[in-house]
């Protein structure tokens, strides 16, 4: 499509360029961004952060900063730096505010003694599941998580590396 009368395709416009427009005020180049980022920027999140629940509240997040802080991006810079920086700020500091407030389970201390006691039952016992083929998505699941971890267990800039070179296609030097 158009940008508002000037003309541009902007599809065709480079990231750099589509950041310009924005500090500009220009709302349909940001949205542009937003088509071409907002997949990956969600992909990082969660090998970042490794919560489903979180990773839309920090993607939503990154991308109102964009937005809003968009007069701070320096033309020609590398845009996908700049946007990773922000998103990989945010998720340090995910990760910071839960290692200092933990989470504990609601079914903690429940007694467990006696299975076939329904009150021995946790609470995602109870739960159904949605899927065709339960062994498949178990083994799925496995694999899922197995591969979460390791990459969790790596240092903090191993991680990132790893998740912006692999997942994210940048190039080492970004």
């Amino acid at each position: 499509y158009l940008a508002t009368g000037r003309g541009l395709d902007l599809n065709l416009l480079s990231d750099e360029e589509l950041m310009k427009l924005c500090q500009e005020g220009d709302e349909p180049a940001f949205n542009i961004l937003f088509q071409r980022y907002e997949g990956p920027a969600l992909s990082f999140i969660y090998r970042m952060v490794g919560d489903r629940g979180r990773t839309e509240a920090l993607g939503q997040e990154a991308f109102l900063r964009i937005y809003r802080d968009a007069r701070s991006y320096q033309y020609p810079r590398g845009f996908s730096t700049w946007f990773y920086t922000i998103v990989r700020n945010l998720c340090k500091n995910e990760l910071r505010w839960r290692s200092r407030h933990p989470t504990v389970s609601i079914e903690e201390g429940l007694d467990r003694s006696d299975p076939g006691n329904p009150a021995s039952l946790q609470l995602g016992d109870n739960l159904k599941s949605g899927a065709a083929d339960p062994l498949e998505r178990i083994v799925s699941d496995e694999l899922t998580a197995r591969l979460q971890g390791a990459v969790q267990r790596l240092p903090e800039v191993e991680r990132e590396v790893l998740i912006l070179k692999c997942f994210q296609g940048l190039k080492y030097k970004e």
